[in-house]
């Protein structure tokens, strides 16, 4: 419940500070570079090592990324690249391995999976503006599924039962 609360909390404040970027962007570049610095303390690897992973970046204008993620193992990752791009992902499973890539504008995610049992893993890459991908359920065929669309005004179904 405790590790719930935090990763709702952690994404609606990023909801919150990734809309735009304003100063100058090497303050953010070298932000970033500390974060990855390898000579962080012995307990923030284990708190990372130990609890669910969910990513976001946003770079851009008017982005948003909901997400509800319950699982007892989980590495999301979620970046947008450009104005006005959209990302609604609900995933119930016992472990998730999601990655979610969108360069361009007005683009669209819609990712909702029932529960499920073992390993839910799938890559969503898009690139160009107005694009959509809806996809729902999962299945032994969609596991490790990877999805690429570029160009303008494409939209992707996907059911599995």
């Amino acid at each position: 419940m405790k590790s719930t609360v935090l990763i709702i909390l952690f994404l609606y404040i990023g909801n919150m500070f990734s809309q735009s970027i304003g100063g100058n962007m090497n303050d953010y570049v070298i932000a970033l570079n500390e974060s990855n610095n390898p000579n962080q303390s012995k307990n923030t690897n284990q708190y990372i090592v130990s609890h669910n992973i969910v990513k976001i970046t946003q770079i851009g204008n008017f982005n948003q990324a909901n997400f509800n993620i319950i699982s007892n193992n989980a590495y999301v990752t979620a970046q947008q690249t450009g104005n006005n791009n959209y990302m609604n992902v609900y995933k119930r499973a016992d472990e998730i391995n999601q990655s979610y890539i969108q360069s361009g504008n007005n683009n669209y995610i819609s990712d909702v999976s029932s529960y499920s049992r073992g390993v839910e893993s799938m890559k969503v890459n898009q690139e160009g503006n107005n694009l959509t991908v809806f996809s729902t359920g999962s299945n032994s065929i969609s596991k490790d599924m990877i999805i690429n669309q570029s160009g303008n005004s494409g939209i992707i179904y996907v059911f599995n039962r």
